[in-house]
């Protein structure tokens, strides 16, 4: 037996050696071909389709009245006392006092002015009144000169002057004359004398008489010639001149106070026009005065919360600063504002890619950063047209505050979550199972799996997106498997 079941196993053995070189000596079968991946897909079912835009936004209150200094005649303005920030005010409540020293000054002084004026301004119109009244008889005063210089010229030339030269010519020859007679009567006299032997003391006293008369009467000659030609070549050429010119200068004369005068008095008109204006301004300034010296203490327009300086799209870009006494300010600034805590909205930054999601009349929550457990109510009320700034626009968002929201103020920030779409049944497919394809005019499609494996080009009608998802409003129905990538060759 055992050597027989040795036999057996070595016979076993070179049987199954064979076996192995019989295999070996056969070529090798090829391996059954693999059948290409099938395309990922998915199963059209019924589910939930919410769009929602996430926005940052800040509480801002609707109504706030601002104080702000338009000074229409004194710009130097200085913070004497004013509300802190955060202050709760009544209306009626002093919130800001200027200091005053200086304007009450420039007020006095303009008072003063505005009294000298007055006076300067009554002095005038007296003037221009009496010359007006002066105008006629100044002018008639020179008509008269005129006259008169002309009448004196020309009796001068017809009367005067030859008067004067006969005049001067006779006192010559009536001095010669003289002469004549007196030295004739002296020699009569010594001639008469000298016949006598002895002359007497008497005759003696008349003979010297005589002599003296006649040296007299000839010094008068003299003196007659020299005063004859001072006349005539002297004084008649100098009074010639001196007469033309006297009527010369009352003819410059009058056509100067003829062209003058007038003028004098339009211009003191105009003067007084001006002094008129000069004044109406100045009293304009004193009144613009006072109306800026009585908006120096502001009071509380209404109730509210003092917040310095002005909204700029819910946010107050001057929070935390002061208005220290001394304070400097600008006018035309805001310098404070009185703002109601209620009712407030919600100012939101809109990004350009979250516009589509928003609209006015859609609903959802506002989250207060400050107050997380907060969720209160919101809807849009608009969304401007226009960008705010570039790649950003603005939603005017309602809010309702209940009482466990008294804490919020405006400019607190808060979130906001808005639905502008849901459905709770939609049939969505992944986006990227949705085609356009150009040749068909932007027909858009999907690709179906029948039963029997092979796609269908379908044509669908698409509906709202998101989260990489697409409605499908026509042209799918429940279970309907869509592919999400192209086939290849479709």
């Amino acid at each position: 037996m055992t050597q027989c079941g040795g036999r057996v196993g070595r016979l076993v053995a070179v049987w199954a050696m064979a076996a192995c070189a019989a295999r070996a000596g056969e070529a090798p079968k090829e391996k059954p071909a693999e059948s290409p991946p099938k395309p990922a897909a998915h199963t059209v079912q019924p589910e939930l389709l919410k769009i929602e835009a996430q926005l940052k936004g800040v509480f801002e209150a609707a109504r706030a009245a601002e104080v702000v200094f338009r000074p229409e005649a004194w710009a130097e303005l200085s913070v004497l006392e004013a509300a802190e920030p955060g202050a709760h005010v009544k209306k009626g409540d002093v919130v800001l006092s200027l200091d005053t020293t200086k304007i009450d000054e420039a007020l006095r002084d303009a008072e003063a002015a505005l009294a000298l004026g007055d006076s300067g301004l009554k002095l005038a119109q007296d003037e221009l009144a009496a010359m007006q009244k002066s105008l006629p008889l100044d002018l008639e005063a020179a008509e008269r000169a005129k006259q008169t210089a002309d009448e004196d010229l020309k009796r001068y030339t017809d009367i005067g002057r030859p008067a004067a030269v006969k005049e001067a010519n006779f006192a010559v020859k009536n001095a010669e004359n003289y002469l004549l007679y007196t030295q004739e009567e002296l020699r009569q006299l010594e001639k008469m004398y000298k016949a006598d032997d002895l002359t007497e003391e008497t005759e003696e006293i008349i003979l010297k008489r005589q002599r003296d008369a006649v040296e007299r009467v000839a010094f008068g000659l003299e003196m007659a010639r020299i005063k004859a030609e001072q006349t005539l070549k002297v004084d008649l050429p100098r009074q010639d001149v001196t007469t033309r010119d006297a009527a010369a200068r009352q003819a410059i004369a009058l056509a100067k106070a003829k062209a003058t005068l007038p003028v004098a008095a339009s211009k003191k008109r105009l003067e007084l026009d001006k002094l008129k204006t000069d004044q109406a301004k100045a009293a304009e300034k004193l009144a613009k005065l006072k109306k800026d010296r009585e908006t120096m203490v502001v009071k509380a327009p209404a109730d509210g919360i003092v917040y310095y300086g002005s909204c700029v799209r819910g946010n107050w870009p001057k929070l935390g600063q002061t208005l220290e006494r001394g304070a400097a300010l600008k006018p035309n600034d805001v310098v404070l504002s009185i703002v109601a805590p209620r009712p407030l909205f919600v100012r939101a930054v809109v990004p350009e890619d979250q516009l589509e999601k928003l609209s006015a009349g859609i609903e959802g929550k506002a989250t207060p950063v400050g107050y997380p457990s907060l969720s209160l109510k919101a809807k849009v009320e608009a969304v401007s047209e226009v960008p705010i700034t570039a790649g950003n626009f603005e939603a005017k968002v309602a809010v309702d505050l209940p009482k466990e929201a008294a804490a919020i103020v405006p400019g607190m920030n808060c979130t906001l979550k808005l639905v502008s779409y849901l459905k709770k049944d939609a049939l969505t497919v992944p986006a990227a199972a949705v085609f356009t394809d150009e040749a068909d005019g932007e027909a858009t499609f999907v690709f179906v799996r029948k039963a029997d494996g092979t796609p269908e080009k379908r044509p669908v009608t698409v509906g709202r997106k998101a989260d990489s998802k697409a409605e499908v409003l026509k042209g799918l129905s429940k279970g309907d498997v869509v592919l999400t990538e192209r086939p290849e060759g479709q």
